[in-house]
Parts: C-alpha cells; structure tokens; sequence
C-alpha cells in the first residue's frame, strides 16, 4: 500500500456577535502588542527621525513604507508611497514600491493600474515591465505576461527574472522542454538564483531523473534552511527508493522544524512500507497528527497502523476521521468495508 500527503486547506470563520469573548479580548490585546513592537522597531524609528528632520524627502517615506510593508501595516505603507510621489513623482522606484504594497493587499487592478503607469512613464524601466509581466503571469494572462517580459529583454537581455519567468510559464503551459531551457539561462545569468535551481529539480523529479538532486544541491547551497528544497530532495530519494538517504534528509528538516508535518508523515510511510516497523510507523502518523490535527492521510495511515496490530476500535475510528476530513477518500472507504466484512 503506497501512502500520499494531502494539504489540507485551512477554513475561517466569522464572529458574529458584537460582544467580545475571551478569545476576542486575547486576540486584540496580541494584536495592540505586536503594533506596539513595530511602532517601537529600531529601524522604524530611525526613519522617523530622519522625516522629522527632512519632511520633503521621497525617498525617507519610500523607506518608511518598505518598513510598513515588511510589518504588514499596508494602509500606512500605502500612504507613505503616496506621500512620496506627490513631493517626486520623476522616481520610478516610488510607483514600484506603491505597486507592491498594492499587490500586497490583493488590490491586483490598484497594481496593474500603477505599473502602467511606470511602463508609460518610464518606458526603460525594466523593473516596471517585469512586474507587469509576473502580474500578468500571477492572473494566468500568459500572453501579456510573454510581452511585457519579452519587452524587458529587448532592452536588456541580461535579466535572469525574466527568463525565470519564462520558464515558469512554459511550465504552467505544459512546454517542459522551454521551461529547461528558459530556467538553465535564468541560471546562466544569476548562478545564485534558487527559483531556478529549485524548479528544475522539480521537473526532472516529475521523470524521477537523478539529476533532479543536482538542482536541489545547489538551491540547497543558497538556502541552507529551506524546507522546501529539502523536502523535495528527500521526496525523491524516497520515490527512488534511497530510503536511508531519505530519512537522513527528511531528518534534517525536523532538525530545523520539528513540526514539518509532511516530513513526519514520509518517515511513518518508511517505516511501514519498507522497513515493516508497525510501532515505529504508528509514533510517525501520531507526530504527523499533532503538526496537523487536519492530515487526513495521516488518519488513513495511523488506521493501517492500527488495524496491522489488530486493534480493530482504533483503526475503524481513524478510517472515519479521514473521511470527515476528506469525504469518498477512496482507501479509507476501501478499508471501512473490508473491515465490516
């Protein structure tokens, strides 16, 4: 039995009563905490001073709402760009800036409308026309994208984002061939570029082609810490069947995040699929459970666990959750009806 992962999607909900809870009043008050952190940060109030001293300086409230963009205050980091435009509005870095702040707040035709704008009024801007084009790209209108990208590279065709972009189009398109090629001259052209490295690897791992673990090395090499990159590396090894290698990076993960619940879940699959460790496997799938008490396929496997030390209770109610988590998820139904034989 091969065991998969599942991303469970996070749901919210409204509160609609006009009286806070205890909840509410925690919540406020981590809130006010966490504002009193950012209204209090070193950097942040070393620009205020600056602005204080020079108020008509653009560039000090552009630096003031980076920072207000970096602490998520996108109303203020959105005043402070429109505050700098008006006092200079000759600096294409301002509109920039106001963009992202824009696309920060999911108001994508706010951002659409001000990279326009940069593109008209600083048609050589080639910063303007790439985020037009990774806007284009992000709404799936892979044509405009292609010519504003296209539009950056006749004036520099020296831009590893744009051929990063390319590449991930060509992906998304399904032109696995032009994808290589876009993402290798993406590398060509900034050997630090982890997207690329990581997307590659990610391609080659879809064949499982060893030298998928090559890209993953070298996106690795940049970002030591990421989960994400090492998690795919263990992912294949896994698939290949390197499975103490496997484990070794799976391992590391855990090292840096003992939650990662899809790492948890992997070695649990380990255990019980190649090295038959049932109370090994079982200890995995609980850790998986509590990283993420909405892992369905972490339910569906503790319950193989369970029903392989014929505890029949515990696996019966574990088959249950995971189709309350995931309905008609078809190995649970599988074995809820072979158990009730």
């Amino acid at each position: 039995m091969r065991l998969s992962i599942f991303l469970i999607s996070i749901s919210f909900f409204t509160i609609i009563s006009c009286k806070p809870n205890a909840s509410e009043i925690q919540e406020n008050t981590a809130h006010t905490d966490s504002l009193f952190k950012i209204i209090n940060a070193p950097e942040l109030k070393a620009v205020n001073k600056q602005i204080m001293d020079n108020p008509n300086e653009g560039h000090l409230y552009i630096e003031r709402a980076k920072l207000y963009l970096k602490y998520n205050q996108l109303e203020d980091a959105i005043n402070d760009a429109k505050r700098a435009i008006r006092i200079d509005s000759t600096q294409a870095e301002f509109y920039i800036t106001q963009a992202d702040i824009f696309f920060a707040a999911n108001e994508t035709k706010n951002c659409k409308d001000v990279l326009e704008k940069v593109v008209a009024k600083f048609p050589t801007n080639t910063d303007g026309l790439l985020k037009l084009g990774e806007l284009f790209y992000f709404v799936k209108q892979y044509e405009y994208a292609f010519a504003k990208i296209n539009q950056a590279l006749k004036i520099n065709p020296n831009l590893a984002k744009a051929y990063y972009l390319k590449g991930n189009i060509y992906k998304e398109t399904g032109d696995t061939a032009k994808a290589i090629s876009s993402l290798e001259t993406a590398i060509e052209q900034d050997n630090k570029n982890y997207g690329a490295f990581l997307d590659l690897g990610l391609i080659y791992a879809s064949r499982k082609n060893g030298i998928a673990l090559e890209y993953y090395d070298n996106a690795i090499s940049i970002n030591p810490i990421s989960s994400e990159a090492l998690y795919a590396k263990a992912k294949l090894l896994q698939d290949i069947d390197k499975f103490d290698e496997s484990v070794i990076v799976y391992n590391r993960i855990l090292h840096n995040d003992s939650l990662h619940a899809f790492s948890l879940y992997n070695l649990g699959a380990i255990e019980l699929e190649h090295n038959k460790n049932v109370d090994k496997a079982l200890s995995y799938f609980n850790k998986a459970i509590n990283a993420n008490p909405k892992y369905a396929e972490a339910y569906f496997a503790r319950g193989v666990c369970y029903q392989e030390l014929k505890d029949k209770a515990n696996a019966m109610a574990d088959y249950s959750m995971c189709l309350q988590l995931k309905p008609n998820y078809l190995p649970a139904v599988e074995a809820i009806n072979e158990m009730g034989k």
